[in-house]
């Protein structure tokens, strides 16, 4: 039987009953659902819907006269009919805006922070992903001479700035370093990272000349990109909240996040705009039936730079979660993530 011919009562005492496990822990019974929703009804009745509901797939017992838990179907149907009217306090969030929009234009811990924000605010593993680093929009590149044989690489983007001390050859003077400063930031500002890593063999020959000069340079200014981008692409906060989950949930829930592939696939969403949330099997990955993945695009000047989501068990408080993380992608598309003043003035 379809979600949406379930009757009013059982819709009532199915939403509720779910909403009490999530909070609790403790499984259905029928005595459970009298006191705490349908004070109305009998036991006996409340049991009868209980075991229809259970046949439809919503609910599963764990054994013989035992409550019941509510399946993957189950909170399927919870979070559906928690997302119709889903909203969320932004005066209850009003710390995790102070503690994600820190006065720092280093991307590095603008991701740390937000990962930080979010988990803080969910009590669960949160994972921030640069699944769109290739939209950045470089905005100034500077190559600062430290001493001989090592330099700073510099590269500001729309979002904040990517930094990284460097080694490099004997050969590179400070003047060197001056001059490609200034070439690279006529040739690449307001473009995307994606145009400076990989299109090199479709620029023009009066753009390969002007770098052929700094290849070395600009070898560097590479390098720094693909070190930053490997170390922060899959960015986990908040392992240690996994004590407080039941064991077989926290093993699969750890196989995730040890996984770079693992975590890849369960934060893939075509989505660009919203929150989604995959529940158990619903998940691109077999192995993961407690699992549930909460997750949201951060789409910045229009382009989808990265994706925050939560990795808990299937008992999570969803409204709170999604409600947290709507909140956070909602900021970040509002204002300057890094902190800067908005060149509109807004």
């Amino acid at each position: 039987m379809s979600e949406e011919r379930l009757s009013d009562r059982k819709r009532i005492l199915l939403y509720n009953a779910i909403d009490n496990y999530i909070k609790v822990a403790s499984p259905i019974t029928s005595l459970l659902v009298k006191n705490s929703t349908l004070h109305d009804l009998s036991t006996a009745t409340i049991r009868n819907e209980l075991s229809a509901l259970e046949e439809m797939g919503y609910l599963r017992q764990l054994h013989t006269s035992s409550g019941r838990v509510p399946t993957a179907k189950g909170y399927r149907f919870f979070v559906n009919e928690t997302l119709k009217n889903s909203s969320y306090d932004k005066r209850s969030l009003k710390k995790v805006k102070q503690e994600m929009f820190s006065r720092t234009n280093n991307l590095s811990e603008i991701v740390d922070s937000i990962s930080k924000a979010v988990m803080g605010a969910t009590n669960y593993p949160t994972v921030f992903m640069f699944d769109g680093f290739q939209n950045l929009i470089i905005e100034d590149i500077r190559i600062v001479f430290l001493l001989q044989g090592q330099v700073l690489v510099l590269i500001d983007t729309n979002v904040g700035a990517i930094s990284n001390t460097i080694s490099s050859s004997a050969s590179i003077t400070k003047q060197d370093c001056d001059n490609a400063s200034r070439v690279f930031s006529n040739i690449f500002s307001g473009k995307p990272i994606e145009f400076l890593t990989q299109n090199i063999n479709s620029f023009s020959d009066s753009v390969k000349k002007s770098m052929a000069e700094y290849e070395e340079v600009f070898k560097l200014v590479l390098e720094v990109l693909g070190t930053y981008y490997d170390r922060t692409k899959s960015n986990v906060k908040g392992v240690t909240k996994l004590l407080t989950v039941e064991n077989e949930q926290a093993r699969e829930i750890m196989e995730v996040l040890g996984s770079d592939r693992k975590l890849k696939e369960v934060m893939d969403t075509q989505e660009d705009s919203s929150v989604t949330i995959n529940i158990g099997e619903e998940n691109n990955q077999s192995g993961l039936n407690h699992v549930a993945v909460v997750r949201a695009p951060i789409v910045y000047d229009g382009k989808k730079i990265a994706t925050v989501g939560v990795i808990g068990p299937d008992r999570l408080d969803y409204a709170s979660v999604a409600g947290v993380l709507k909140f956070v992608t909602d900021e970040i598309a509002r204002q300057n993530i890094g902190g800067r003043d908005d060149k509109k003035g807004r």
